[in-house]
């Protein structure tokens, strides 16, 4: 393979895995989770809380947000939730 080649695979493997990413958050998500990866506009509103939105919990995985925002719902603290990612920690959301 040409140093050309190599190169031009790179972006399709970044793609590949990004969507695989994406496929497995999806698929390990609670019910009533709501999975959002942060983009650069939304990393202002994540580490201030979103407007209506307070963070209540900062996780190192996905897994972690989603049992807290799960535990949360069902103690009543909360009807809905969001695990946003923001500089490689999952913020758990709640309405405010």
């Amino acid at each position: 393979m040409t140093q050309k080649e190599a190169f031009m695979q790179k972006p399709i493997r970044t793609a590949a895995t990004a969507v695989a990413g994406l496929a497995m958050a999806l698929a390990l998500t609670g019910a009533g989770a709501v999975v959002t990866v942060a983009t650069a506009t939304d990393a202002a509103a994540s580490e201030t809380g979103a407007q209506g939105w307070d963070v209540s919990g900062s996780f190192d995985t996905q897994q972690e947000c989603v049992a807290a925002g799960d535990a949360g719902v069902v103690a009543g603290s909360w009807a809905q939730y969001r695990c946003v990612l923001f500089e490689a920690r999952w913020d758990l959301m709640t309405p405010a």
